[in-house]
């Protein structure tokens, strides 16, 4: 069967459901044989019932109950009807049906139909088994808040709504929710908001930029890393590390030390360390900052940093412009990474 869109006063496109290829009939004064695109292999049935003119656009159309969800959700991406709400496939075929009712052919010019993308594999549905009809493949909301932010809890509730159910599952396992009890949607939105709101929460009391996660490994930028530091930029340009302005800051450190793992993708012994360093981040919790940063991606700041050989670990203290304490080039194990941190806590106090 056929879906029908007007390109034009005089041109009307009919596109095959089986295959999607399009095919093109011409007016006026009336329509009676249908020219399929030059380019089309397509050979299926087309069928248009007399056209006769600019308003009367008389198309046999597939009944949604008998489409698959992927032929609704298409149809509706073209009448530019959103189905970001509907969560089941009686909500799809209800909203197709009441769009076909109001608006009985899809509009468009020729120009908007040739600069229209077509939608692609991913960007339409999940797998059936995914039990999902939703049409968004990747999360936008901000995983790394700005510390002078505020959690804007409307918003990203209505970002999660239009994630697939099965990106929700991945984001919940992150986030270390179990999602194995929850029968709806909605239940891995509101679950999956709750606790990014509680990690917004423990980032910013935790962090200077708001974007390490206590008991976390987080892999940073340069300039997340600078502000965690409190280094300056015109200094690190210039090739150097910014020195605290006195010789300590006192008897109290004002922010949790920094575990810094300098690491590059290609180091097999990287790889080694990675695992052993998340298992002493969960351990050391918030009494430490661990991060971890890519020396290809910023080789500047690796330069400043002198480091001759991957993995390094780096600890600085916890003082609003932190100071190298000790540094470890090689792969440690968990154990000898809590050593480390131990040992660079006592001497750093």
């Amino acid at each position: 069967m056929n879906t029908c869109k007007r390109l034009g006063s005089l041109v009307f496109a009919v596109a095959c459901i089986t295959c999607r290829h399009q095919a093109y009939a011409f007016a006026p004064p009336k329509i009676s044989t249908i020219t399929r695109q030059p380019s089309s292999s397509c050979n299926h049935p087309l069928v248009v019932n007399s056209i006769t003119d600019d308003s009367a656009t008389d198309v046999t159309l597939t009944n949604p109950a008998d489409m698959r969800l992927r032929e609704i959700q298409s149809e509706l991406k073209e009448r530019n009807v959103s189905y970001a709400d509907c969560f089941d496939r009686e909500s799809l075929v209800k909203r197709l049906l009441e769009a076909r009712e109001n608006n009985p052919v899809v509009a468009v010019t020729e120009k908007e139909e040739a600069s229209t993308p077509q939608p692609t594999e991913s960007s339409q549905t999940a797998k059936p088994d995914d039990g999902d009809v939703t049409a968004k493949d990747d999360a936008t909301t901000t995983m790394s808040p700005d510390a002078d932010a505020a959690f804007d809890k409307e918003a990203t509730i209505a970002e999660l709504r239009e994630l697939r159910v099965k990106v929700l599952k991945e984001k919940l396992s992150e986030y270390k929710v179990r999602w194995g009890t929850f029968n709806e949607k909605e239940q891995m939105v509101q679950a999956l908001c709750n606790a990014m709101e509680q990690r917004f929460i423990q980032s910013k009391n935790f962090s200077r930029s708001g974007s390490i996660i206590p008991g976390e490994v987080t892999d940073v930028t340069e300039s997340v890393l600078l502000e965690e530091m409190g280094w300056l930029e015109s200094d690190v340009n210039n090739g150097v590390a910014t020195k605290p302005a006195t010789a300590d800051d006192g008897d109290t450190l004002p922010h949790s030390p920094i575990l810094l793992d300098v690491y590059a993708t290609w180091c097999g012994p990287c790889k080694m360390v990675a695992p052993q360093l998340e298992a002493a981040a969960q351990e050391l919790g918030p009494t430490c900052r661990i991060m971890k940063i890519d020396s290809d991606k910023y080789q500047r700041l690796a330069s400043v940093l002198r480091i001759g050989g991957l993995p390094t670990l780096v600890y600085f203290d916890g003082g609003n412009v932190s100071k190298e304490v000790k540094r470890v080039e090689g792969a440690l194990m968990k154990d000898g990474i809590l050593d480390l941190v131990n040992e660079c806590g006592s001497m750093a106090r």
